[in-house]
C-alpha cells in the first residue's frame, strides 16, 4: 500500500478502536493497553509494521502467529496477500474477526482461533508461503521454540524479531544466543535493517 492508503487503513482501525473500546470496555473488547496505547497516541500501525508492509508488499501467502487483534494482518490482506492468521485469545479474536469485516471483508484473510503451531491445519502446504511473527513475548516453553524452529524449515521464509520471540530479550548477547539456536538447526539469519527501535528482525531461511 501506498502512504495514502496506509493512512486511510489507519484511520479506519482507529476509529474501530474509539467505538469498541466506547462499546465493550478494554477487557470485553479485547483491547490490551498495547491497543489502548495505539489509540491514545493515534499510531495504530508502528514503525515495524510500516517496514513490514513494505517488504511483504506483493507476497503471495502469509501465515502470522499471534496477530493480536490483526491490524497489520488486514493490511497484508488489503495489499494482496493471502493471509492466515492465528490468535488463540477468544476476546482478541472476536476483535480481529470485527476488525476484519469492518476494513478488509472482501480480502484472502482467515483468522484461525487457535495458537500457532497447534491450529495449524495439517494439510497446509507452507512451501512458498512467509511465517511472520511479530511481536511474540509470552515466555515459551522448550518444546515451543522447537515446534516453532522446526516449521521454519517448511516455509519458504520466516520473519522473525529477536527481540520478542517467545520471550522479550533486549540484551545482545541474549538475541545473538537465540539465533546461534535457529542458525544450529541449518537455518540460516540475515538482518533487516528496520529503523524500528528495539526490535532485532531477521529473514529466516533453509540453508542453501
Amino acid at each position: 500500500m501506498d502512504k495514502t492508503a496506509v493512512a486511510a487503513c489507519e484511520a479506519e482501525i482507529r476509529t474501530f478502536l474509539a467505538e469498541r473500546l466506547a462499546a465493550m470496555g478494554p477487557e470485553e473488547g479485547g483491547l490490551a493497553n498495547f491497543y489502548l496505547r495505539k489509540l491514545e497516541t493515534g499510531r495504530i500501525f508502528s514503525r515495524y509494521d510500516r517496514e513490514l508492509l513494505v517488504l511483504l508488499q506483493g507476497e503471495g501467502r502469509v501465515v502470522h502467529a499471534g496477530i493480536g487483534i490483526g491490524q497489520l494482518s488486514a493490511a497484508l490482506a488489503l495489499q494482496g496477500s493471502e493471509v492466515l492468521g492465528f490468535e488463540g485469545d477468544p476476546r482478541r479474536h472476536a476483535a480481529a474477526e470485527a476488525l476484519r469485516l469492518r476494513v478488509a471483508p472482501e480480502a484472502r484473510y482467515t483468522i484461525c482461533p487457535a495458537r500457532f503451531p497447534e491450529g495449524l491445519d495439517p494439510a497446509y502446504e507452507p512451501a512458498g508461503a512467509t511465517l511472520l511473527f511479530t511481536n511474540v513475548a509470552a515466555t515459551w516453553p522448550e518444546e515451543t521454540y522447537d515446534a516453532m524452529i522446526a516449521l521454519m524449515h517448511r516455509f519458504s521464509r520466516t520473519i522473525l524479531d529477536l527481540a520478542r520471540f517467545g520471550d522479550a530479550r533486549q540484551d545482545p548477547d541474549d538475541q545473538a544466543e537465540l539465533a546461534g539456536r535457529i542458525a544450529g538447526t541449518g537455518l540460516v539469519l540475515t538482518p533487516l535493517n528496520f529503523v524500528a527501535e528495539k526490535t532485532a528482525f531477521m529473514e529466516v531461511r533453509r540453508a542453501g
